[in-house]
């Protein structure tokens, strides 16, 4: 690619010191890329115990004086400490290397070098320490050289997208950025390899906690990857992901990485604080719409493109949140909001809170159903709340933005009544509700009361008195459609025991089971049971938030 890519001192560069340029490489030529970065002097039998990663051990040979096969044992335990090569003389303390010794080094790719019998360790550790130590300064030179360039770009404003193609240019390998939102950044070849298609592989790096040198699969490709966080925000930290796509990362380039990750958090906490500001704006414009306030279509449209928010003409369906269990906090769904609106396959939705409610818009034509477009939120919403189950209320079809505001209704008054009804699916329409939006409507009066407690209120002391549960066996025999074997199954109660319960409580009541008016009667009280139920439930939830 015509780029310059500084590499450290390798064990084949030994072989061009002065003082080592007659030294022979007995075994492991295979690891004679290994890179030295410092050189430690062998003298004692326990060194195994002091050495380090990346060195280069020379020795004369003392320690194995009389038992030259110490070498075959300690050559495996050097290679797992990391150790990049070892150097011995020959002929003083011993004749030569044992062959078992060279042909385990052989195995591992694990230099060994024979060193002439004139060699000054002293000089040797100086020549190779000297090259290390330029090299090390060059690298410094080149982090400091990139950092100071980064750091101009984005005090100039540039923003977050031409940092990564910075990035991307200055490493010639692909980089990635996901930040708290799930939102991901591509630099130029990581969109090219259409890597922001991958949330779920980023959002797993996460999960996993994978900082550092970790292996990601792209495409068909197993490859190395570099990950560094950008905060220590816990699950929700921004991770800078650099890909070994085109070249090996180098030291420097990992390093390059961790460096420049203060200046992405410099800059997500701008964009961040800039995105409230903006995510204002549009809340009060998106609550205004919905909810009515907004009621002339040129001022609605003027203020939808004012605020970076513009309302396509098309049929819309509001839809309001409700919850089965636990409404989560109001910070948990403000969090939801952003991710909701950072995410490219949700941008047909619009998505705000209202009386401490989720509340949406969704594209109303036929070919797109919004339990569709629900599912792609419903994932995200099972994801932030695991424990937490939602009722998606979808109110009626508006035939444009100006006409929402009726949708809205439809979809609050649907969330009443779900709520009252105790139903308990994901997707709530009025045709779900069935009977129960009629009874809604029914006025608070005696004689209604007198109705319901004429079928309920025997039940309900017959129970208490014997211990028994002929009022839940009804309400689970209408739900079967009056299927003894289906009300049986869900209640893991022999067939015999749900007819007998049935035929005492119509006999308690009165009533013949072959009559349809009498079993209507009957399920119209139940009904009416249990709505009554949900509206206690309702104003124990008010009165406790």
């Amino acid at each position: 690619m015509g780029t310059q890519v500084i590499n450290g001192l390798t064990c084949s560069d030994l072989l061009l010191i002065p003082d080592l340029k007659e030294a022979v490489v007995l075994a492991g030529a295979g690891g004679l890329g290994r890179y030295i970065n410092r050189v430690n002097v062998m003298e004692v039998p326990d060194v195994i115990d002091w050495v380090r990663p990346g060195e280069f051990l020379i020795t004369s040979g003392f320690p194995f004086q009389g038992q030259p096969d110490l070498l075959t044992a300690i050559i495996p335990q050097l290679n797992q400490k990391g150790v990049s090569a070892l150097g011995i003389k020959t002929k003083r303390y011993i004749d030569q290397v044992p062959a078992r010794a060279l042909e385990l080094a052989d195995q591992l790719d694990f230099p060994v070098f024979e060193l002439p019998a004139a060699t000054s360790f002293s000089d040797v550790v100086r020549d190779i320490m000297e090259r290390v130590l330029v090299q090390e300064a060059r690298e410094l030179s080149q982090l400091q050289s990139r950092f100071q360039k980064l750091s101009r770009q984005l005090l100039h404003g540039d923003g977050i997208e031409d940092f990564l193609q910075t990035l991307d240019g200055m490493l010639h390998n692909p980089v990635v950025l996901l930040d708290e939102t799930d939102q991901v950044f591509c630099s130029p070849q990581a969109e090219a390899l259409e890597l922001e298609e991958q949330l779920p592989a980023w959002m797993q790096l996460r999960q996993e906690g994978s900082l550092g040198i970790t292996f990601l699969t792209v495409g068909e490709r197993r490859i190395r990857a570099y990950v560094s966080a950008v905060n220590d925000k816990g699950p929700d930290q921004c991770l800078l992901v650099l890909l070994e796509w085109n070249s090996e990362l180098s030291v420097v380039d990992q390093l390059t990485i961790d460096r420049v990750g203060v200046l992405v958090g410099l800059e997500l906490i701008n964009a961040g604080a800039r995105r409230e500001v903006e995510l204002k704006y549009v809340d009060q414009f998106l609550q205004d719409w919905i909810s009515g306030r907004i009621t002339a279509p040129g001022d609605l449209k003027l203020r939808g493109e004012a605020c970076g928010c513009p309302l396509p003409e098309r049929p819309l369906r509001a839809v309001a949140v409700g919850w089965l269990d636990a409404k989560p906090e109001l910070k948990q769904l403000q969090q939801v909001v952003r991710r909701v609106r950072a995410r490219g396959d949700l941008q047909q939705m619009k998505i705000t809170i209202m009386e401490g409610e989720l509340v949406l818009t969704v594209p109303g034509e036929p070919e797109l159903p919004p339990e569709e477009t629900l599912a792609l939120l419903l994932a995200e919403l099972n994801r932030a709340f695991p424990k937490g189950e939602c009722a998606f209320c979808i109110g009626d079809l508006a035939e444009g933005p100006d006409q929402v505001r009726f949708s809205y209704e439809s979809a609050r008054k649907i969330a009443r009544i779900r709520e009252i009804s105790g139903y308990s699916g994901t997707y709530v329409d009025y045709r779900k509700l069935g009977v129960f939006r009629l009874l809604y409507h029914l006025p608070e009066l005696e004689e209604i009361n007198a109705y319901r407690d004429q079928y309920v209120v025997p039940l309900l002391e017959y129970d208490s008195r014997h211990n028994a549960s002929l009022l839940h066996t009804l309400q689970l025999y209408f739900k079967c459609n009056r299927n003894i074997k289906r009300t049986s199954g869900e209640l893991f109660t022999h067939y015999n025991t749900v007819t007998y319960r049935i035929d005492r409580a119509c006999e308690l009541l009165g009533l013949n089971q072959d009559d349809g008016n009498d079993m209507l009667e009957l399920q119209l009280a139940l009904k009416l049971f249990e709505m009554g139920q949900g509206r206690s439930r309702r104003s124990d939830s008010q009165r406790r938030s």
